[in-house]
């Protein structure tokens, strides 16, 4: 299929068969199917991953942070993994919502659960005796009143689905980007926090493999109609980077962190960094391909600053809401 990928047409055509076949039903939904693809220990370790990720940003590495508190996870795919690791570790309630249901396997999802129950501490094994039966078959089911999941449950809807000033956190991992109406969703989520509430959104600008194999940004120069042709229903990837991130947290919070994660062709940073470096993070490789597509990019792109363009993910934590 590489040869279909370089074609910017037959790439195209590629993408609006797959969109045209989910809209009939004939395809189903894979985003957010990540532990699907996984066997599972990847996937228990994968959800050990994700939570240590946002401890060390979110809660400054400090698990106790999380006491008691009531989380809100925006699109926790597959399986709810990363909750019941979040319950271990002390919150008090985690409450799951999905736009829509990815593909999944309970089968596959009992063995997850299974395995990263197995991995936690007895302290953490205690916390999370209402929400999960282990069975000696190896297998384990979740569920209860401190963990809440449900699917098809837009959150950029016109009405807010969720009641106001309820969670003290809200996170998400690669969702945001995948928003139709990323203000309207940006503005429920703000409305769901209390008044000293906080959220930890790792958000990912990067091509998802549309157009990947001609110029990572080579999905920018795609005028929006026929981008939302190509994108919609499946992966829906709204394009907004990191300008508009930067203005909803400064508009909303008063303390704002944000964290580099990705510059396009390059692999996460670890540790993430708030600054880019010439020569240390990117180099003149980076610019003579910024250089190269910068032409062909549409106006709501053409415009943007080298930072701007390069930098393809973040981890965006902000806290204490300014209320209206």
């Amino acid at each position: 299929m590489s040869w279909i990928s370089r074609s910017p047409l037959l790439a195209g055509a590629n993408y609006a068969k797959g969109q045209i076949l989910h809209r009939l039903k004939l395809r189903g939904h894979f985003s957010g199917s990540t532990g699907l693809q996984m066997s599972v220990e990847t996937a228990a370790a994968y959800a050990r991953r994700v939570v240590e990720d946002y401890l060390t940003y979110g809660a400054d590495g400090r698990a106790e942070r999380l006491e008691g508190k009531h989380i809100l996870e925006v699109g926790p795919g597959d399986n709810l993994g990363v909750a019941l690791i979040l319950l271990a570790k002390g919150a008090g309630t985690v409450t799951c919502v999905d736009g829509f249901a990815p593909s999944h396997d309970d089968a596959h999802n009992s063995r997850i659960y299974h395995a990263i129950y197995r991995s936690l501490s007895p302290e953490e094994q205690a916390r999370v005796q209402d929400v999960i039966q282990v069975k000696p078959d190896g297998t384990a089911s979740v569920a209860g009143a401190r963990l809440i999941s449900r699917y098809d449950v837009p959150m950029d809807a016109l009405v807010n689905p969720l009641p106001s000033k309820s969670f003290d956190i809200v996170i998400s991992r690669a969702v945001l980007e995948h928003l139709r109406d990323l203000d309207q969703g940006w503005r429920n989520m703000v409305d769901c926090l209390t008044d000293r509430g906080e959220m930890w959104h790792k958000v990912d600008f990067r091509c998802h493999d549309f157009f990947s194999e001609i110029h990572p940004l080579y999905f920018l120069t795609v005028p929006q109609r026929l981008w939302e042709f190509l994108s919609q229903p499946d992966p829906t990837l709204n394009r907004r980077r990191l300008p508009t991130y930067r203005t909803f947290a400064s508009r909303d919070f008063r303390e704002v962190d944000c964290y580099i994660t990705h510059i396009f062709s390059k692999q996460e940073f670890f540790p993430h960094v708030k600054l880019l470096v010439e020569g240390v993070h990117y180099d003149q490789h980076h610019l003579d391909m910024l250089e190269a597509i910068r032409p062909h990019l549409i106006e709501d792109f053409s415009h943007a600053s080298d930072e701007e363009l390069l930098v393809t993910g973040i981890f965006l934590i902000v806290r204490d809401p300014v209320r209206a």
